[in-house]
């Protein structure tokens, strides 16, 4: 069998092996597209992109969200969840109450603690007293020496407006901080994921005396451990009210490490959002109490 050579001293076959087939060529150009794929959020990660869209997201939904009390003349809060990297927008269904401290909102809720207690027992013995309550037929009868004396049971029906003796509670129904999703209808107040490895790191407000960080691995373990009902993601709230006022926040998100921060910080007076790159200290609230004065 005779071979060619090529102009290089190759055979013809030898070239061919040393070539590509479009097979190779094809195989090649895909594992490219999925090394490229992949290297996509890192290379956003590398370069903040995620966490600063993250940031102006945020910044402006709360912004948004204090001109929208105003308007719609409700309560709102922002929702933030820590441990799943979602937030979203609440209206509120009641009253709402906040407090300037951990300590007032402790001292609150002994008191709702206990004001539930006595209403649970003002309830107890308003149904202690119904259950032992003769009825209209019961007395009628003690009364009138008899079941069939009609005449007397007539007579007690007309003055008591018929039926039997009902003991009723007194206990007031209070119901506070009562909030409903409302992102049906807006787009901007609903739940929104946290884009790329961008997390919440904390979130502090003064109803906490220390920053909220999301649960590690370990408290997740435990808390799905636990019954269904007893189960609670950490979720961390901005109120807003419609006369003007943001309740103190800040907000730290950052990179999936940890390493690199950002913190959003909520002015409450004038409803002004800073974006700060770095991680901030805690506000003092009452330093700020203090200048205002």
């Amino acid at each position: 069998m005779i071979r060619s050579a090529t102009s290089n001293g190759l055979t013809t076959d030898q070239a061919d092996q040393n070539g590509l087939t479009l097979i190779e060529v094809v195989v090649v150009l895909a594992l490219v597209g999925v090394l490229l794929l992949a290297a996509v959020p890192s290379m956003r990660a590398v370069m903040g992109v995620d966490l600063k869209s993250a940031s102006r997201e945020l910044a402006a939904s709360l912004r948004y969200v204090y001109d929208e009390a105003s308007v719609r003349n409700v309560v709102m809060r922002i929702a933030y969840d820590l441990d799943n990297r979602n937030w979203w927008v609440e209206a509120a269904d009641s009253e709402v109450r906040i407090f300037s401290s951990r300590k007032d909102k402790e001292a609150f809720d002994e008191f709702m603690t206990a004001k539930q207690i006595s209403d649970q027992e003002v309830k107890d013995k308003a149904e202690l007293r119904k259950n032992n309550q003769p009825t209209l037929t019961e007395l009628s009868s003690s009364l009138g020496g008899g079941e069939g004396d009609g005449a007397l049971s007539g007579l007690l029906g007309g003055m008591l407006g018929g039926g039997s003796f009902a003991a009723k509670s007194g206990v007031g129904h209070h119901a506070v901080n009562q909030f409903s999703p409302i992102g049906e209808g807006d787009e901007a107040f609903a739940r929104h994921q946290l884009p790329g490895t961008t997390k919440f790191w904390g979130v502090w407000t003064p109803q906490h005396d220390e920053v909220i960080r999301p649960m590690d691995e370990f408290e997740v373990e435990a808390m799905l451990r636990e019954d269904p009902e007893q189960q609670e993601w950490r979720v961390v709230y901005t109120h807003i009210f419609p006369g003007g006022y943001m309740e103190d926040t800040v907000v730290f998100l950052s990179d999936e490490d940890g390493e690199t921060i950002t913190s959003l910080v909520v002015d409450p007076l004038i409803g002004r959002v800073r974006t700060i790159r770095d991680k901030v200290e805690i506000p003092d609230a009452r330093d700020r109490d203090r200048r205002l004065d």
